[in-house]
């Protein structure tokens, strides 16, 4: 990527309902701007570089972007994606 695209690093997170009833979380990282028709057919949106939460809604759960915060967030994915992310933040 070009140098244009440094500063712009989003996490994005969509979710997939699954055979089991479950869901199925499918992530995303993108160098480029997150525009709002991304935002909004995501479930979770983290600007990485701001270290801010753009959109947290969960299936079954109601919008969370209110009360939780991007810290409790960013930790939850570094646990399951932390080998790729800090990969991508380089």
């Amino acid at each position: 990527m070009g140098s244009k695209h440094n500063k712009k690093r989003f996490l994005i997170v969509n979710y997939q309902l699954n055979k089991n009833g479950g869901f199925d979380e499918l992530v995303e990282l993108s160098k480029k701007k997150c525009g709002p028709g991304k935002v909004r057919a995501s479930g979770v949106v983290l600007d990485l570089v701001n270290k801010e939460v753009l959109k947290c809604q969960v299936p079954g759960q109601q919008d969370l972007y209110e009360y939780i915060t991007y810290e409790t967030l960013y930790k939850h994915f570094h646990k399951a994606y932390g080998k790729v992310l800090d990969q991508f933040l380089k």
